[in-house]
């Protein structure tokens, strides 16, 4: 089983409003690292500002932690070997990995207090915990026999194998979206498993929609069927009420998808990775970070000094943003603006 993504991460009209975006100019964080630490990624963000990541060490050391508004960092417990993190919902839950005794990782999620639980897969020799949705229940995948298997975990525990693949994204239904060999797929609620075409997964919402693409072309695959964006676009997130967004012709763009509208939100180099219910998008144009109203106005995030690139990895409904910058060492660090 891989140790996930954290090293791909960091490589690298009228709008419904549900939620309200933050308007206030918003300050850049430096969350910093675990003491003696070199480098750390920022990977996911709740509505309270709560962020779960990584921070690493030398060579291949890595730790999951947790950074809560206005607390300095803090370690996630693991089994002695190391850890990942890759998701936290509303009530502080993490969801990610520990490495065992054996180097193999093993799924698991720390609870709000940081107490870990091992998520555990009879007949598993390994297993990645990816998401978790605000009941607590987890998706993620476990190697069985030397084949990976989508499995979901129910919030006090138990497993349910989906069959061969890897759940990516669960709902706050309960609906699994992910992989199997070269297909995405989407699980329902029973373990009902479509495939919904030989593609790229990028991303999902809490409906169950998903984005990607077929072979060079980008795909949205709605409950109600799938929508070609054409030819050279990545839809990277799509919000629960009409709104995707990506990158066409390595410009940011926003498309409604009741519509059909596609609005270009900046030129060549520029990426919009994330978008929340108020259609409030963040990305990068060049070597920044950025952030787009609901109106389609852009404003430049601040930039951490000495910096060489920023990324953007997490934006939630009240309009916070987290990321990654880059600097020419090749070290890291997990930023927010909030």
């Amino acid at each position: 089983m891989r140790l996930v993504m954290v090293a791909a991460v960091v490589a690298a009209l009228t709008v419904p409003t549900t939620a309200t975006a933050q308007a206030a100019p918003l300050a850049l964080e430096d969350l910093g690292t675990l003491p003696g630490d070199l480098r750390s990624a920022a990977v996911d963000v709740n509505d309270s500002g709560s962020v779960a990541g990584n921070s690493y060490g030398a060579g291949t050391s890595q730790r999951a932690v947790r950074w809560d508004r206005f607390e300095p960092i803090r370690q996630l417990p693991d089994l002695g070997f190391g850890s990942g993190a890759t998701a936290i919902n509303r009530d502080y839950v993490v969801a990610g990995y520990a490495v065992t005794s054996a180097n193999q990782t093993q799924a698991v999620k720390w609870n709000s207090s940081g107490q870990l639980t091992q998520l555990t897969v009879p007949g598993a020799t390994s297993s990645v915990a990816y998401d978790v949705n605000d009941s607590g229940t987890v998706a993620g995948a476990a190697t069985i026999n030397g084949v990976s298997q989508a499995v979901l975990w129910a919030s006090w525990g138990e497993a349910t194998i989906l069959g061969a693949g890897s759940a990516q994204h669960v709902t706050t239904g309960n609906t699994v979206v992910g992989t199997s060999g070269g297909d995405v797929v989407r699980w329902n609620s029973s373990g009902v498993r479509t495939v919904l075409d030989a593609g790229t997964f990028l991303g999902a919402n809490q409906l169950g929609d998903a984005t990607g693409t077929v072979g060079g072309n980008g795909v949205l695959w709605l409950r109600s069927g799938k929508t070609q964006l054409g030819a050279g676009a990545r839809p990277f997130d799509i919000t629960d009420n009409g709104y995707a967004v990506g990158d066409l012709a390595s410009q940011a763009t926003r498309w409604d998808v009741f519509s059909g509208g596609v609005e270009t939100l900046a030129p060549a180099p520029s990426s919009a990775t994330e978008v929340n219910n108020s259609a409030v998008v963040a990305g990068t144009v060049g070597t920044g970070a950025a952030k787009w109203d609901q109106s389609g106005t852009q404003t430049l995030l601040p930039s951490l000094s000495g910096a060489t690139r920023h990324s953007v990895t997490g934006l939630n409904e009240v309009g916070q943003v987290i990321g990654v910058a880059g600097f020419a060492d090749g070290t890291y660090r997990a930023l927010a603006w909030r």
